[in-house]
């Protein structure tokens, strides 16, 4: 059975769930009946609303493709999985599939099951308090200052024992 959509103009962290998970069920659906296309977009918004529903928890930025990287680098760095950059790009892949049409329909079934993996990884991570985390160098700044949005301070060697939640929007 597929996961229901949200309602239209719905953006809470259940909606953002229930689409990641919708779009996974999607993935096998398209791919079944061989649309490999459908099937790639599906796996990058598998992917992308897990994320998206993190970002909200954490009050983050989520709106524009590249932050999608930065949660993923962010939570990689945060909870000890560098896998988790890895599995983005793989997502990101995929999106591109979409329009350039060069991967195989069995590289397509391999990407389903590992965004799969990842969507259930994420739900743990997003079902845990944030983790300590200190700001090493610009690149961790940079990714942070996008993540936390306009007037947001963060400096090298701040750390945070709770993560970098942006506790205004929340």
């Amino acid at each position: 059975m597929t996961t229901p959509l949200p309602l239209p103009g719905s953006n809470d962290i259940d909606d953002h769930v229930a689409i990641s998970r919708r779009f996974i069920d999607h993935a096998r659906d398209e791919l079944d009946r061989g649309n490999r296309l459908q099937a790639s977009e599906k796996i990058w918004g598998a992917a992308a609303h897990a994320l998206k529903a993190i970002a909200i928890q954490r009050g983050w930025n989520h709106s524009q493709h590249q932050n999608i990287q930065r949660i993923a680098i962010q939570l990689g760095n945060e909870f000890g999985r560098p896998d988790f950059e890895t599995r983005v790009r793989l997502a990101n892949a995929f999106h591109v599939n979409f329009y350039e049409n060069v991967e195989e329909e069995d590289s397509i079934f391999k990407a389903i099951s590992e965004m799969e993996e990842f969507v259930t990884d994420l739900e743990e991570v997003r079902l845990s308090d944030p983790r300590p985390f200190t700001v090493r160098n610009q690149s961790d700044k940079n990714r942070l200052q996008h993540l936390l949005g306009r007037g947001s301070n963060v400096e090298i060697n701040q750390e945070s024992l709770n993560g970098f939640v942006n506790r205004d929007h929340m």
